[in-house]
């Protein structure tokens, strides 16, 4: 199928909360501010007692209950709150699709995940590419890196019934599947969806580059760095058989993954063991309703 057919085939497909847009669309335009995000945010009351709920989980480690946006957002950061209202937009859009043929609780998981480890990695790698911001950008490039997975099986189900064949007949990798039966693969399936949902260009550089982290090279230093921790983060979360990604395929890290990071084995064992502590306790907080 022609890329841009499905574009118009995602375009179609039901979006994020109008909340989230708005978020992603005052992002692009420069114009969200402190005052802004709460104001967004508080449109949606569902979203804002989520959003509360989800700041005063363990994970956060506050040490006194945050009752308002704007507490949330002065305690926790602009990023932190910006970051969980997107987050739970969607994850809305786990719960609302019929799975079909891949496991959307399964893959929910798998994704946040991803996110936890993502953000692990990156609070450990050299200081020089990472922020207190860029932390939070690399937990939410964890969640939506798998999207285009939802879109393919939505969009185009009989093709991606002989791509979850053929992984079974072959053991290769998924997205290689993709490309010869379809003509792309999820990845680029996924930067198709991010972008219809108005996320930055950044984001969908990450999902577009995901599985490939060697492009992250010729890339900004902050784009490529958020590259390479998803990827790593998405290998340590299939090995750690964290949810379901749809794909069984383990690809073991390698030295060359970790080195742009800065991040030695011993390292690795201690963020190994955050993203056990810190996925578990997340978990509790979500309730998946398909």
């Amino acid at each position: 199928m022609d890329i841009k057919h499905f574009q118009r085939k995602v375009a179609a497909l039901p979006t994020i909360s109008a909340v989230a847009n708005q978020i992603n669309l005052a992002v692009k335009n420069e114009s969200l501010t402190t005052t802004a995000l709460g104001e967004i945010i508080s449109r949606d009351p569902a979203l804002t007692t989520k959003v509360l709920k989800l700041a005063n989980s363990a994970y956060y480690g506050l040490m006194r209950e945050v009752d308002t946006l704007p507490r949330a957002i002065t305690v926790l950061g602009f990023e932190t709150i910006k970051n969980l209202a997107l987050t739970v937009s969607v994850f809305h859009a786990f719960c609302t699709r019929e799975g079909r043929q891949i496991d959307l609780k399964g893959l929910w998981h798998h994704s946040l995940g991803t996110a936890v480890a993502a953000k692990a990695i990156c609070a450990r790698s050299l200081p020089l590419i990472r922020d207190e911001t860029m932390m939070e950008e690399a937990f939410l490039c964890g969640i939506i890196h798998d999207m285009g997975k939802i879109a393919l099986t939505q969009c185009l189900p009989s093709e991606m019934a002989q791509v979850f064949e053929r992984m079974r007949e072959t053991g290769r990798p998924q997205y290689e599947i993709e490309k010869e039966i379809i003509g792309f693969s999820h990845q680029r399936a996924g930067q198709a969806l991010a972008d219809v949902w108005n996320f930055p260009e950044e984001y969908l550089k990450v999902i577009k580059q995901h599985h490939t982290p060697k492009v992250a090279a010729t890339t900004a230093p902050r784009t490529a760095h958020l590259i390479r921790v998803v990827y790593i983060g998405n290998k340590i979360t299939k090995a750690m058989h964290l949810g379901e990604s749809t794909d069984p395929l383990i690809v073991k890290l390698t030295p060359e993954d970790l080195k742009p990071l800065g991040i030695s084995n011993k390292i690795l064992t201690e963020i190994i063991n955050t993203i056990k502590t810190d996925y578990h306790t997340l978990l509790e907080q979500w309730t998946y309703e398909s």
